[in-house]
């Protein structure tokens, strides 16, 4: 029995509801071609009918991939799967794929319309605790010493002497007297009455002679410290600051302290100061926390801004990235690579199936996977120019596990000495397991060979594999370094620190569901060789896991092996014939192979829907990174803001989603001039009487008002704005 055959009898038992049978009758011609849609489309379909969401969704998933003009069923039977398992994203995508191929289709519409109530209702019942309540940034930053930072220390004290003039002095205890401390109270009182009425200089003169009597009287230098720094003196501020004994300063001083440090640009000292104060700290008073911030920022992200246009600072909403001069529309803000990346496991977006270097992201792409079907049916002269053309992308594997694919000899070496050592799958049955759960996008057989999910995350569990790994080579380097066998608490501290730019946020304890992944790394870093083991304890876990759900960025190497033949080609004069017949099958765009990094200056970008930059592929270092540029015209001073999300979404829809994704509310402009429905006016939340809706904004409709006035003042408050900026999509890991 040939295929058709098959097929024809597969459809019938489809069609009068034998869905089991059809289902495996689908299966087995999708063994003989695995990318025929028609298939793929009704064994999901069977799927869907039998229960089984999970593999329903797998095989819409996949369909998707294939671009399909057709089978708007099979993505309804994908989206209502999805919703079966709560993996509203997933439907939110399936559906959409579907409104591609008949954009206006009603049971689409309407599923659309039920997912957005349950994602909404799903949010505020787990969310109720939490409702529009802000997260402090503060109490996610930790404000631990960095190794190194006792040298340090030493050092900007010997600065403050030697180039500042910092004195360290002590005064001897003179004897009471009566008559000394009346003329000390007389010019104290006169000192407070000066800065009373804002005359700074007056009252640093009456300080003076106050101190001039009785210099260690701490209460009056640091009234003088006061006025000195509304007179902009910093180093006199500092002297009086310096000289007030530890045990008797404030926590007001303290903080003082740490600013005119800052004003030195003395950030070790700086974060001292500020640490005294946080923990002589009562109350709500977040200052000192957010100060000391704003060093520990200055410190880690100065050196990766010096050549652009931005500095990062530190608010009480967390890291942010701020414009030091105008950026015009279109130019570069700024590039980064990647610290650490992966593997994308979320085929709705992206297929994974082009090669890339498993190091540097380096497409390995082929001219046959470029050029696919055409490529064996095209004139043989056309073919032996291209293969004579085309770089060599034959991959480089890891000489033990002849598993891992690399671009070049260099990438292979860098890799096994920075994480590969660890974890290459060669090592141990456990990493061997991981590299097969990896393969299988989180997925592995059951003791009934049923594949089912374990690792849950649209990235590669060995991103988080490879930061662990990373930590384990770079401390038993510093061991060595050192002569030591087992690293220290310091060297640890050391190799943990490059993450330390990575904030985590999650109102969930992630570890609790994945037991049997974190067991498994658990198992692989119980041993690290030479006595060396690393402990996941579950906060452990829970952090790297949100640092990488918060923090992941899609990417791609944009210069691809095409883009060298292309170069190559254009070189080829004595070729210049066969060169223009070869035109008709160049395709506009390469495939791209996908992955997902963690950038550090990429990290600090906070989220509007009314974003002012858009993030793209970039060369960077001459491999693959992200490039940010200005959507618009970003004024010096403004903070510089990417979208988390597709900003076109429905302004309720689009809320509860970045709150179960990056746990928060959004307030940003597009927020507040938007509304949720025509039953309440956006501006003033006057309710429409029953029965009846609000007219909506003509041209965006996703503000509605009871009256001209109402529309009138919005528009001016900023939905003219919101109306006329044109929406953007994310990329997601």
């Amino acid at each position: 029995m040939d295929s058709s055959d098959e097929a024809q009898i597969a459809y019938q038992k489809f069609t009068s509801g034998d869905y089991e049978c059809a289902e495996s009758l689908y299966a087995e011609l999708l063994e003989k071609d695995n990318q025929n849609t028609e298939y793929l489309a009704h064994k999901a379909e069977c799927n869907f009918k039998l229960s089984k969401f999970q593999t329903c969704l797998d095989d819409v998933k996949f369909l998707m991939s294939l671009n399909p003009a057709d089978h708007v069923d099979a993505f309804i039977s994908g989206g209502r799967a999805a919703t079966k398992l709560e993996k509203y994203e997933d439907a939110y995508h399936c559906y959409k794929a579907g409104l591609k191929i008949v954009p206006k289709h009603k049971e689409i519409i309407e599923d659309l319309r039920e997912l957005q109530k349950i994602i909404i209702k799903d949010v505020e019942t787990k969310a109720a605790a939490y409702e529009e309540r802000d997260y402090n940034a503060v109490d996610f930053c930790t404000q631990d010493p960095y190794p190194g930072d006792v040298d340090l220390f030493k050092l900007e004290v010997e600065i403050l002497e030697k180039k500042y003039k910092i004195k360290t002095e002590t005064f001897p205890q003179k004897p009471f007297d009566n008559l000394v401390q009346q003329q000390v109270a007389n010019a104290t009182l006169a000192g407070h009455n000066c800065m009373q009425a804002a005359k700074w200089k007056e009252a640093q003169k009456c300080f003076t002679m106050a101190l001039q009597q009785d210099p260690n009287n701490y209460v009056v230098r640091r009234l003088r410290a006061d006025a000195s720094n509304n007179l902009d003196e910093v180093t006199a501020t500092f002297q009086d600051l310096w000289l007030i004994p530890k045990m008797k300063r404030t926590q007001d001083t303290w903080k003082l302290g740490g600013k005119m440090l800052m004003r030195f640009d003395l950030l070790v000292l700086a974060e001292f100061w500020f640490r005294k104060a946080t923990q002589m700290t009562t109350g709500k008073d977040d200052e000192p926390k957010i100060l000391f911030q704003k060093c520990r920022v200055i410190r880690l992200y100065g050196p990766l801004t010096t050549d652009c246009p931005i500095k990062v600072d530190f608010t009480e909403y967390g890291r942010a990235i701020y414009a030091t001069e105008d950026i015009p529309e279109g130019e570069t803000v700024f590039e980064d690579s990647p610290i650490v990346l992966g593997k994308v496991f979320d085929t709705v977006h992206y297929k994974t199936t082009i090669q890339s270097c498993d190091h540097c992201a380096q497409s390995l792409l082929s001219p046959q996977e470029y050029f696919m079907e055409t490529f064996s049916t095209m004139e043989s002269d056309l073919r032996d120019l291209v293969l004579k053309y085309w770089p060599n992308t034959k991959p480089i594997y890891c000489k033990n596990c002849k598993f891992v694919k690399y671009c070049s000899n260099d990438c292979r070496t860098q890799s096994w000495n920075t994480y590969h050592k660890i974890i290459c799958p060669a090592r141990s049955s456990a990493t061997a397991r991981l590299f097969k759960l990896s393969e299988n996008l989180g997925k592995e057989p059951d003791e009934t060979g049923t594949m089912v999910e374990v690792w849950d995350g649209h990235f590669s569990p060995l991103i988080l594999a490879r930061v662990w790994a990373t930590i384990v080579t770079t401390a038993k380097s510093l061991a060595r370094e050192s002569g030591d066998i087992i690293p220290t608490k310091d060297q640890w501290a050391m190799a943990k620190s490059p993450y330390r730019k990575f904030i985590a946020y999650g109102n969930i304890s992630v570890e609790k569901d994945q037991k049997e992944i974190k067991a498994l790394f658990r198992e692989i870093f119980s041993d690290c060789g030479d006595g060396v083991s690393y402990e996941i304890t579950d906060a452990e876990y829970n952090g790297r896991y949100y640092q990488a759900v918060c923090n992941l960025q899609v990417f791609s190497s944009p210069w691809t092996p095409y883009h060298k033949f292309l170069e190559e080609l254009g070189r080829a004069e004595e070729d210049e014939d066969r060169t223009l017949r070869l035109l008709k099958y160049l395709k506009e765009k390469p495939p791209a192979s996908n992955v997902c990094g963690m950038f550090p200056l990429h990290a600090c970008l906070n989220h509007s829907c009314l974003n002012n930059v858009e993030v793209s592929d970039g060369m960077v270092h001459g491999k693959g990174g992200v490039t940010v540029r200005a959507k618009r015209t970003i004024q010096k001073g403004e903070e510089i803001f990417t979208t988390y999300i597709d900003t076109a979404m429905p302004r309720k829809l689009r809320r509860a989603w970045l709150y179960k994704s990056f746990n928060f509310w959004c307030r940003c402009p597009r927020c507040q001039v938007e509304g949720d429905d025509a039953d309440v006016c956006t501006k003033c939340g006057k309710k429409a009487p029953e029965g009846k809706k609000f007219p909506g904004c003509g041209k965006c409709m996703k503000a509605w008002y009871c009256s001209v006035a109402c529309q009138k003042i919005a528009w001016k408050l900023g939905h003219k704005l919101v109306c006329s900026t044109e929406h953007s999509k994310t990329s997601y890991g």
